[in-house]
């Protein structure tokens, strides 16, 4: 899979596009939802793009320090900066009852514990997404493929009895998290040649039949499911929540991979991830300032789509400007071809 493949950018669009709405003022019901599958769905379309890779230790470590390190040290202090001069001001968040120094730690050690993530929550992904990523880098280098049902049955076992003895995300870098998402990301290397395109009289019904599965799941799960937390809840409603909730994104993924717009969203995902929330303060502060409405009366669906649309459109310009230096996001330069 060296190149792009559209649906695959289109279920990252539609999925990014979930994120912001869970972060914006939500109805907490639709966002119980959104959390129940839409970060597993993340992992498992990361599981599908990894290719049985050669490459040394060392040079794998390289490239997946530049590819997701480098942004997320890169983006934290950009988005620490703000934090600490704008956002944490705002009196619809908890900036100014956090001592700054927890979140500059936090910067390193890539917590949710104790605000230590409190100036961009959302950019724990990239962290344990490498973790994910050397993990099966050595198995796979390890055992050569073999026995792939058998390590990430431990690794889920392994990660949900962690979700049982700690508290919360206790060890850096989201490693306890690790366990439970690269159970998603071994599911999608393995099944990554199962998907095709379906006729739209088969998608629907089976789009509303797998979603109305989420709901039921986390409905009956007796916790929100938080996997930034490492909060899963009963592991038989989570794991069923979050595999319906991911495979019916990628079947309509199928189908909507026309929509450059979602195909678009979906190819610089990483700048929505890392600058959307403090977009997204930003749009909450002149609601907030310029209309005079607390955060408390703007969760309802209207007003949900409206932040994460104004969100949405905010990241196009930088979008823009990072496509200019790819380098910032810890790609190359694309090669211009010679005649």
């Amino acid at each position: 899979m060296d190149k792009r493949v559209r649906w695959i950018d289109t279920a990252k669009g539609i999925g990014i596009i979930l994120v912001v709405m869970s972060h914006a003022p939500i109805n907490d019901t639709f966002k119980d939802f959104l959390f129940a599958f839409h970060m597993p769905l993340f992992f498992y379309l990361s599981g599908i793009v990894y290719k049985t890779s050669t490459i040394s230790p060392g040079s794998f470590l390289l490239k997946k320090a530049r590819g997701l390190l480098l942004p997320y040290f890169l983006f934290s202090f950009i988005t620490y900066v703000l934090w600490f001069f704008v956002t944490r001001h705002f009196p619809f968040t908890s900036g100014d009852d956090v001592d700054p120094v927890v979140p500059f730690s936090g910067i390193f050690i890539s917590t949710p514990q104790d605000y230590q993530l409190t100036y961009n929550p959302a950019i724990w992904f990239l962290t344990c997404l490498f973790v994910v990523e050397v993990l099966f880098y050595f198995y796979d280098r390890i055992s050569k493929g073999r026995g792939l049902p058998i390590f990430l049955i431990s690794c889920g076992i392994l990660g949900y009895a962690s979700s049982m003895l700690f508290e919360s995300n206790a060890l850096p870098w989201s490693i306890l998290v690790a366990l439970t998402a690269i159970v998603f990301y071994g599911l999608g290397y393995l099944t990554k040649h199962v998907w095709s395109t379906i006729s739209w009289p088969f998608v629907i019904p089976a789009v509303s039949l797998l979603f109305f599965v989420t709901y039921v799941a986390h409905t009956f799960n007796s916790e929100r499911i938080d996997m930034r937390g490492n909060v899963y809840g009963e592991v038989w409603f989570f794991y069923l929540g979050a595999i319906a909730g991911a495979v019916a994104i990628i079947l309509l993924a199928h189908k909507l991979a026309r929509f450059n717009f979602l195909v678009y969203l979906g190819q610089f995902s990483i700048v929505i991830l890392v600058l959307h929330f403090t977009a997204l303060n930003l749009v909450k502060a002149s609601v907030y300032y310029g209309l005079g409405y607390e955060m408390s009366d703007t969760t309802t669906l209207p007003w949900t789509l409206f932040y994460t649309t104004v969100t949405l459109l905010l990241m196009i310009p930088c979008i823009m400007f990072l496509k200019q230096f790819p380098m910032l996001l810890g790609k190359g330069r694309k090669k211009t071809k010679t005649p």
